[in-house]
C-alpha cells in the first residue's frame, strides 16, 4: 500500500473521541449542546482538530448519528411470527436503551433543515423496513401469509406503534407488548393458510416416540 493510502491511527483515534464527545453532548443537552467548544472540552481533542475532521456542526451531527447507528438483523425460520417478534424486540431495545435511541430525535429534528440528515434518515428508515418487507413477502411465497395482504399496512402497524410509545405518548415498551403486538397483527392474517392441524391417528404415534420418565 502506498505510504499515502496509509490511515494515521492517531486520526482514528481522535476521530472516534470527537465522535464519542459528540455522542454524550446531543444525548444529554439535545441538538443546542453540541457546538464545537464542547465537543473539544469533552473529547479533549483541539478545537481546530475537530474542525479539520469536520468543518461545520451539520456535518458533525451527522457523523455522530452514523456513529451510532444500530446493526440488525431479521432472522430466518420457519416461524414468521417468531421472527418479526424477534426483530422487532431489537429495535425496541434499540429505540428505548441505545445512543442512536436516545439522540434519534436530533436527527429527526436535523433532517427537517439538512438535505443530507433526512437523506441518512430516510436511508435507515427504509433499511429496516425492507427487512421487515423482505421476511414477510417471504411468509407470503411460501404460503404462509395471505398473498393479498398489503405489506404497507402491516409494517406500518408493527413499526409505527414502537416508534409512536418510544417519542410519542412516552410509554415503557416491555418485551411482552412486543410479542403481543406481533401476535395481534400478524396471527389473524395467518388463520387462513396455517398447516392443518395433525390427525387423531397421528398423535399417538407422536405419544408412542416421547420419552418417559420414572417415578
Amino acid at each position: 500500500m502506498p505510504a499515502t493510502d496509509r490511515i494515521d491511527p492517531r486520526c482514528t483515534r481522535s476521530q472516534q473521541k470527537v465522535l464519542a464527545a459528540a455522542v454524550a453532548l446531543l444525548r444529554d443537552d439535545g441538538l443546542p449542546g453540541l457546538t464545537f467548544e464542547a465537543v473539544a472540552a469533552r473529547s479533549g481533542v483541539a478545537k481546530s482538530t475537530v474542525y479539520r475532521h469536520y468543518p461545520d456542526r451539520a456535518t458533525l451531527h451527522l457523523a455522530a448519528v452514523a456513529f451510532v447507528g444500530p446493526t440488525m438483523v431479521m432472522p430466518l425460520t420457519d416461524d414468521v411470527v417468531a421472527d418479526v417478534t424477534a426483530f422487532l424486540r431489537d429495535l425496541n431495545h434499540t429505540l428505548f436503551h441505545s445512543d442512536f435511541g436516545a439522540i434519534l430525535l436530533t436527527a429527526l429534528d436535523g433532517a427537517e433543515r439538512q438535505p443530507e440528515m433526512a437523506d441518512m434518515a430516510r436511508t435507515v428508515a427504509t433499511r429496516r423496513k425492507q427487512m421487515l418487507t423482505r421476511r414477510l413477502q417471504a411468509a407470503q411465497r411460501a404460503g404462509q401469509l395471505d398473498a393479498a395482504v398489503d405489506l404497507e399496512v402491516v409494517t406500518g402497524q408493527l413499526v409505527g406503534s414502537l416508534f409512536y410509545r418510544r417519542f410519542m405518548s412516552r410509554q415503557t415498551t416491555p418485551a411482552s407488548f412486543v410479542g403481543s403486538l406481533a401476535d395481534g397483527v400478524l396471527t389473524p392474517l395467518l388463520s387462513r393458510t396455517r398447516p392443518p392441524a395433525p390427525t387423531s391417528a397421528a398423535a399417538p404415534r407422536a405419544a408412542r416416540r416421547r420419552p418417559t420418565t420414572s417415578t
